[in-house]
């Protein structure tokens, strides 16, 4: 007979009391949750899946924007996304070229001289940025399988937790390559002998003999994370299988060699013979990446703001460069999501179209941005009365405005390549290697005119000697000329022929100079590169005075001290940078709101649950009376919670479940049973004990002890 069944017989007892779990029926007013999506029917996008009800983006200005302009925004979204992420992805693959042809070059050709080891081993050195592997290790992969005849099998430390789990790995990544993987139980039978253990390097050795397997690589993507022990157990097996198994291995290490060798045991080390492969780092990548993202032709640029929030968590968290650029994904979706101007964002001749066909709330739109109030402050605050009346025009006539915004869509164009074209002559004017970004940032934060950058350029060349002005005059005449690569910028001769000119003049009249005084035998210099302060001893009444007297320059120092004050007035004014932020209709094309990014890429998820749980109407979606059992506004576990905040270090649970007991009946007594307030107690606890806020007590049995206090 059943337990259930002697407890049943006993008159006055119940039988679900003695059972150690209960069932609870849905209530019929509660909605089916919807059936699970399956995998199949999904669209792409810039290589990530969504669902096709998820990729359409919501009508802005309280939903009046129109269709055509929504459509607009998320057409022009996938356009500018996808031909930054290609060209940052060229980058990337660019990057690795060299190292993967070489790994490629050492698995395909190396011979183990005798002697020296047994197993073919390549020392890939990654640097520091451990987040890199996983794309490099990705690419090596990719470009091995592409090239060798056998198996290419990556391994990563959370993979490998012993011995067994790490064969295990090895095996099942090599069976299942191939346009037809082998079963399992295929590889597993015994063939005329006993059935073989899913770890068994025999599984591997009957594979690369039903493929004529020329290689078998195994890359240990982060093998500074493994236990030198396992690593070392797993070297001295490959070692002994070398003779049928033809491994060749492959290490990332972020230190050094010599320390990685260090960890090993001399007979895991005298099994490996290979050589060290040199990475490119992450900090060059980014800085090319970076000029793709802010060149001089890209419609969306990152604000000053932005980025240097970017970059920081890039430099603190050592971060790869697929996270910067998910980063930068985020906040080209971020501007043409939330931005209805953002549609003008497009070349000159479609941006005129849109401007006239905007509708009335997006002329009321840029009417209320910052850049428009800037620009009729200006108008108006120097008095002039046309340029009063031009102010007042703008305000009210929508024609006018719009003739504006065409305006200067096409001023801040060239504008912004002025910019760009002023930065390169600042770059290639400086002997020192400027940090692009950083020079990218002082610009769009209005602090690179008189920096210390411009200051040292014009200081440099006042004591610069004839050859060296000469050469600096060279270089910046054949960057005008010709451009520069790595701005993106053709040359520029047409619109900057007046200062080329005074360039070529002063260049004319220092080579004169030079000629004459090396006819003369006599150096030239200027007068603040020449010492011409001397010193005068004057003895008065047994007391000896020091006076400074300016020694004579000769005619040419003179002559070459006025070209030279003449090349630093040019330079100074054409070195002239202009805030982008503060141009009209700049927030079409810079994105700078920080606040999401940094909530999204910075998350404080503590912060958040205990405001979720302290306002639970505000962030839960739980409290909705149309979807949980409960009709109260009040979640379950933000009662617990709040009572949780206001106990000691010690809660009683019986104390505990009898406040809550009373706070829910008051609430909803006719609806809640003593078994289903049961539930929601326990259920409630749990999830503060899954939040780590509660823990047994040691102390006492009945007890719950606090672990987390709020605020901190």
């Amino acid at each position: 007979m059943s337990v259930n069944g002697d407890t049943a017989s006993i008159s006055g007892i119940d039988s679900n009391d003695q059972q150690a779990a209960y069932i609870f029926t849905r209530h019929e007013d509660v909605p089916v949750l919807p059936a699970k999506r399956r995998r199949g029917g999904r669209s792409s996008i810039n290589g990530l899946h969504h669902d096709a009800a998820e990729i359409r983006f919501e009508s802005l200005m309280g939903g009046i924007e129109g269709p055509e302009f929504v459509d607009l925004r998320m057409k022009l979204y996938r356009e500018s996304w996808g031909a930054t992420e290609g060209r940052i992805q060229t980058i990337l693959e660019a990057a690795n070229e060299d190292t993967l042809s070489k790994v490629t070059d050492f698995v395909l050709n190396t011979t183990i001289p005798e002697g020296m080891g047994t197993l073919p081993t390549g020392f890939i050195a990654t640097g520091p940025s451990i987040a890199s592997q996983s794309l490099l290790f990705k690419q090596i992969a990719g470009r091995l399988k592409s090239q060798i005849n056998g198996p290419v099998v990556t391994l990563r430390s959370g993979d490998a937790t012993n011995l067994k789990a790490a064969l295990k790995q090895i095996i099942r990544d090599t069976t299942h390559q191939g346009v037809d993987p082998v079963d399992d139980d295929y590889m597993l039978a015994g063939h005329d002998g006993p059935n073989l253990l899913n770890y068994d390097l025999e599984l591997l050795h009957r594979y690369v003999v039903a493929h004529n397997s020329e290689r078998v690589v195994v890359a240990f993507q982060d093998s500074e994370a493994f236990d030198p022990v396992l690593l070392a157990d797993i070297i001295k097996l490959f070692d002994c299988w070398i003779d049928r198994l033809p491994f060749t291995l492959l290490f990332g290490i972020a230190t050094s060699v010599e320390l990685f060798h260090e960890r090993l045991s001399r007979a895991a080390s005298r099994c490996l013979y290979g050589t060290q492969f040199d990475v490119e780092q992450t900090s060059s990548i980014l800085e090319r990446v970076f000029q793709v993202i802010v060149g001089p032709y890209v419609p969306l640029r990152l604000g000053p703001n932005l980025l240097s929030s970017l970059m920081a968590r890039q430099h603190d968290h050592v971060q790869s460069i697929q996270v910067f650029t998910n980063s930068l994904k985020y906040a080209y979706m971020f501007h043409f999501y939330t931005n209805p101007l953002s549609i003008l964002t497009q070349p000159r001749k479609k941006t005129d179209e849109t401007i006239q066909s905007l509708q009335p709330l997006h002329i009321q739109t840029v009417r209320e941005l910052p850049s428009f109030r800037r620009l009729i402050e200006a108008l108006i605050g120097d008095g002039d009365k046309d340029r009063s009346i031009h102010a007042q025009d703008m305000l009210q006539n929508n024609s006018i405005l719009l003739k504006e915004m065409e305006i200067y869509s096409c001023m801040n164009s060239t504008k912004l390549l002025n910019l760009w074209r002023r930065m390169c002559v600042l770059t290639r004017s400086n002997k020192m290697t400027l940090s692009k970004i950083e020079l990218y940032l002082q610009a769009f934060k209005g602090t690179l005119n008189g920096s210390d950058t411009v200051r040292g350029i014009l200081d440099s060349i006042k004591h610069m000697a004839p050859g060296d002005l000469i050469s600096l005059v060279d270089t910046i005449t054949g960057v005008v000329k010709t451009g520069d690569s790595d701005y993106q910028l053709e040359g520029w001769l047409q619109d900057d022929q007046e200062f080329v000119s005074k360039l070529q003049d002063l260049r004319m009249k220092t080579l004169k100079l030079y000629d004459e005084a090396k006819k003369a035998g006599k150096p030239v210099r200027s007068s603040y590169a020449a010492h011409h302060k001397g010193v005068r001893t004057t003895v008065i009444a047994q007391k000896v005075q020091l006076s400074y007297e300016k020694s004579t320059l000769s005619k040419h120092d003179l002559e070459f001290t006025g070209v030279v004050d003449s090349l630093t007035v040019v330079l100074k004014e054409y070195l002239t940078f202009d805030q982008p932020q503060t141009w009209f209709l700049s927030e079409v094309w810079i994105t700078d709101f920080v606040s999401p990014s940094k909530d999204v890429f910075t998350p404080r998820p503590r912060h958040v649950l205990e405001n979720s749980l302290s306002n639970p109407s505000d962030k839960l979606p739980g409290c909705d009376p149309s979807v949980e059992i409960l009709s109260s506004s009040t979640a379950p576990t933000a009662i617990l919670y709040n009572m949780y905040l206001e106990s000691g270090s010690i809660i009683n649970i019986a104390d505990l479940k009898t406040s809550f007991f009373s706070i829910m009946e008051g609430e909803d007594s006719d609806d809640l049973d003593e078994k289903t307030l049961l539930m929601l107690f326990y259920q409630a606890l749990a999830e503060l004990k899954l939040l780590g806020m509660i823990k047994q007590s040691r102390k006492k049995v009945d007890h719950l002890a606090k672990s987390a206090w709020r605020g901190l």
